[in-house]
């Protein structure tokens, strides 16, 4: 499954890639079960303002949905650390991811030809969204028991193989959309912080796993 084109940089700061029909539906469904996914988890409800205040969720354990735990992992080896740092901050990490996802799905469903064209700042949120999709497929592929090279001998009869296809496809336009922001941008960190693997995994400044490409 290959995009129609991939992410270019265009001349007025904007990033453009054109979508087949199917392409679009196919990503915008996927937008909109990540959508789904992390509206499952439910914030606890506090009466004590100071802990509304600062978005605690309640929350000390990963989800047991192995997606969501995907999405919101632990922060640190240390269960007292990580529990700490994810009652003051899973519920800011999830609004973000849902509200990448909702702005992907609202920026597909809304376009007046195939043509998709971001600024800065939707391309970042788009970054985010994709590799989050991409995460939530990579549990359903077990990518992290099984090499690329086992996956790409999966039998055409498999219904993980029409997976695997869009996973693939999602990792290439993703990489697009980085080489054409870092084209772009005066930090590239910036743009690394919104992309993860599922293989080889480390821990940025904010306490959340954050995987390179």
């Amino acid at each position: 499954m290959v995009s129609s084109s991939a992410f270019n940089r265009h001349g007025d700061g904007s990033f453009i890639a054109i979508f087949a029909d199917t392409e679009r539906e196919v990503l915008t469904n996927l937008a909109e079960q990540l959508i789904e996914i992390l509206s499952e988890r439910i914030d606890a409800v506090h009466t004590d303002p100071l802990a509304a205040m600062v978005n605690m969720t309640g929350h000390d354990s990963p989800p047991e949905d192995v997606v969501l735990a995907r999405l919101l992992p632990n922060a640190y080896a240390d269960p007292v650390d990580s529990a700490e740092f994810r009652r003051f901050t899973e519920a800011e990490l999830r609004s973000k991811k849902r509200a990448h996802a909702l702005l992907l799905r609202s920026n597909l469903l809304n376009l007046e030809n195939s043509t998709v064209r971001l600024h800065k700042e939707s391309a970042l949120a788009w970054l985010g969204a994709i590799n989050d999709i991409r995460l939530a497929l990579g549990v359903r592929l077990n990518v992290q028991e099984q090499s690329h090279e086992q996956l790409e001998l999966l039998s055409p009869d498999d219904p993980m193989r029409g997976v695997y296809a869009v996973y693939t496809w999602l990792g290439w336009l993703q990489e697009s959309l980085v080489q054409a922001l870092m084209d772009d941008v005066d930090d590239p960190e910036d743009v690394a912080e919104g992309t993860q693997e599922d293989e080889g995994a480390k821990v940025e400044d904010d306490g959340w796993e954050i995987e390179t490409l």
